[in-house]
């Protein structure tokens, strides 16, 4: 099966998981999920791929106290 879109979860500088998905509904809906820094101690990185190479990357940092 092609993957048409890869979203990259990244924790702290480090890859948390890869996720590979076929269709536009369902890689939006997924994006459309992330709204924090999830799991991360310090940040988190979200890359997603599209089938035309272009790349968006959302960012969000963890509340130090």
């Amino acid at each position: 099966m092609d993957y048409n879109y890869l979203i990259t979860t990244e924790y702290d500088g480090e890859v948390y998981s890869t996720h590979r998905i076929n269709d536009f509904v369902n890689a939006s809906d997924a994006w459309q999920k992330i709204k924090d820094h999830g799991n991360a101690k310090e940040f988190a990185r979200y890359t997603i791929l599209d089938p035309t190479g272009s790349s968006y990357t959302k960012s969000f940092y963890a509340k130090n106290g």
